[in-house]
This record gives C-alpha cells, structure tokens and sequence, in this order.
C-alpha cells in the first residue's frame, strides 16, 4: 500500500534518518511509528500512575487512621489475609 508524503520538511527527515540507519523508507517510518508508539504508552501509564496516587492522597489514606499510618503488616497478619493461617495442635 504506497503513501505519498506531500511535506518536504517529512521528506527531508525521512531521507536523514535513512542516511543514518541505512534502513529502508518503510522501516524508518515503521521503527517511528512504533516509537512513538511506545512513548505514548509510557505517557498513558504515567498518567494512570498519577491519577492513582492523587486517589489514595485524597480518598483512600485520609481513611486510615493516624495511628495506623506508617505501620507495617507482620508477616502473621499477611498470611492471615492470603488464607495461609497455620492451624495449631
């Protein structure tokens, strides 16, 4: 399927990156694409991360008691919520 690219300023990136990585017009366009691609996925997981953290700053550790806040679960505790309690006798 042939694309016509109509911008010179395009063109002429696309003729440096060639002349650089020795890659044909399709790769170079291609390795581009899935570049920025990439990027864009990276970008959309920051941006979940940040909604995330922002959700937990204002709705979820507001609801933690002070006195719990900072404390770590004992390993005891943590089987106890996987169902790992060890029966005793």
């Amino acid at each position: 399927m042939p694309i016509s690219i109509k911008n010179q300023e395009v063109e002429s990136l696309l003729n440096e990156i060639i002349a650089i990585t020795g890659e044909g017009k399709t790769e170079a366009i291609k390795r581009a694409l899935q570049e920025r691609k990439n990027r864009m996925g990276l970008q959309c997981s920051e941006n979940k991360e940040k909604q995330l953290l922002s959700f937990l700053k204002t709705e979820v550790w507001p609801q933690i008691p002070e006195h719990l806040l900072g404390k770590g679960i004992s390993q005891e505790e943590q089987d106890k919520m996987l169902g790992f309690e060890q029966t005793k006798g």
